[in-house]
């Protein structure tokens, strides 16, 4: 190395520690400030919503508390009802509900985890009920019918599809879904589902 680029080298060590001694107590005191800033709002904003309580007692009180969910009505005929109580809604997946029969509960809607799906037909309503609720083993429903006259639960088919649909044709229902690309099909009947 050339005695040229050593003293250059310190020249430029010697000026770089000069510039950061400079510029270091001003770094401090603007972080310093800044601190004192947010606790200044921050000690502010304590006080004001304090005081806003203390003048309006009781306002806001209820928004704080989580409310707990409510039965809310699922499905209606002129002598049942299906009510549905959320339980949890998986991010990117499904919500699962408890579901109750008014006026007789069903006792075996009561055992299991139900979509948002329901399709009347025949006298009944089809239901998605789930097996699990684990996200990692989704999607595993079972296609359920629900007997509106005896409040009996039929299983239909066990799905592994988020890809399915249910239509209407001629006097029977088709349930169609895809599963690793192969897709299946499934015709339902007035006799299939009262009778069996």
């Amino acid at each position: 190395m050339s005695p040229k680029q050593t003293s250059s080298k310190k020249f430029l060590n010697y000026l770089w520690t000069g510039i950061f001694s400079v510029f270091y107590p001003i770094i401090m005191a603007f972080s310093l400030l800044f601190v004192g800033l947010v606790w200044v709002f921050s000690t502010l904003s304590w006080l004001l919503t304090s005081l806003y309580y203390k003048i309006f007692p009781g306002q806001g009180k209820a928004a704080d508390k989580p409310v707990a969910p409510n039965w809310q009505s699922f499905f209606s005929t002129d002598n049942f009802q299906l009510e549905r109580l959320l339980k949890e809604e998986i991010m990117f997946g499904p919500a699962y509900y408890k579901l109750r029969a008014m006026p007789n509960n069903v006792e075996s809607l009561a055992k299991g985890f139900f979509g948002d799906f329901k399709y009347p037909c025949f006298d009944g309503v089809l239901l998605q009920k789930f097996n699990t609720i684990i996200p990692k083993e989704l999607p595993d429903f079972d296609l359920v019918f629900l007997n509106l006259k005896t409040g009996q639960l039929k299983y239909i088919e066990t799905i592994k599809s988020f890809s399915w649909s249910v239509e209407e044709s001629g006097r029977g229902i088709i349930v169609r879904w895809q599963d690793e690309g192969e897709t299946f099909e499934l015709r339902l009947t007035q006799e299939r589902l009262l009778h069996a």
